[in-house]
């Protein structure tokens, strides 16, 4: 007579990445990510978030000096930042985030109500 033993199931270890979510803020934010409206205006005023523009954040990855525009996201050096920029994900939020945002007046002509 055999006695089976159940197996364990494996645990998902996560692993650190290079790539660290920055709570989708830029610095003073309250934490939640950015709404696909806030992230088009930034696009429109790229230089404020270059690195050395930007307050020095400890609690940020690489001091808060490497951001994302597009994606708000912090990175640890400008080399992950660069990989980053290649990266799948990373273009489809560049092509949305360059899109007119809806606005409340396309809203309300879609149910049909009037735009005057």
């Amino acid at each position: 007579m055999v006695l089976h033993s159940r197996k364990k199931k494996k645990q998902n270890k996560k692993t650190k990445s290079s790539c660290v979510f920055g709570k989708g803020h830029y610095p003073g934010g309250s934490g939640r990510f950015r709404d696909q409206d806030q992230v088009h205006d930034d696009m429109k005023m790229p230089d404020l978030f270059k690195p050395g523009k930007l307050p020095m954040d400890e609690d940020l990855p690489g001091m808060g000096q490497f951001y994302c525009i597009a994606c708000a996201r912090f990175f640890k050096d400008a080399e992950v930042l660069k990989g980053h920029e290649r990266s799948k994900l990373h273009k489809k939020k560049l092509k949305k985030a360059k899109e007119e945002p809806h606005t409340q007046r396309d809203a309300e002509a879609a149910i049909g109500l009037s735009t005057e």
